[in-house]
């Protein structure tokens, strides 16, 4: 593997719609999202990162809202906000690790919302990046990026 792929990270991005029933507290919620992101942080590790660029979370409920964030393998999390009585969220998750595939970071992220109550929807936002071979960027958007093999490069 090249030095250009090898510090390349993989990032996945996904948004998880969920509804409880019945509605959690707001304490027992917060630590339940809490021990979610550890999981999917110490999931990225077991996966192959060697390095977590940042795994971090926002949860919506109604007007509430609580952030989380773990940038070390051990999982730490660090959260901030609240959240009331929790009857259905939204929670957006943005993973960014040196190491893993894409598709293994979300098969194991999937496996992950196993952890949640509930009914839930998982959506994942995917990066296209550009059709050139020799592009290493997974978030080039340039549509006439081309590699012109005459080029010298």
């Amino acid at each position: 593997m090249t030095a250009e792929k090898e510090f390349i990270p993989t990032a996945l991005a996904v948004e998880l719609n969920g509804a409880v029933e019945p509605a959690m507290a707001g304490p027992e919620a917060e630590a339940m999202f809490s021990s979610f992101l550890r999981d999917v942080t110490l999931g990225a590790v077991e996966a192959g990162a060697w390095s977590i660029g940042h795994v971090k979370a926002v949860v919506e409920c109604g007007d509430a809202f609580m952030s989380l964030s773990s940038t070390t393998d051990d999982g730490n999390v660090r959260a901030k906000g609240n959240l009331g009585e929790v009857s259905s969220y939204s929670m957006t998750v943005n993973v960014i690790v040196y190491g893993p595939e894409a598709e293994a970071l979300e098969r194991m992220l999937l496996a992950k919302t196993s952890g949640l109550p509930g009914s839930l929807e998982v959506e994942f936002h995917r990066a296209s990046g550009c059709d050139d071979p020799e592009c290493f960027d997974p978030f080039c958007r340039l549509d006439e990026h081309t590699h012109d093999p005459d080029c010298g490069c």
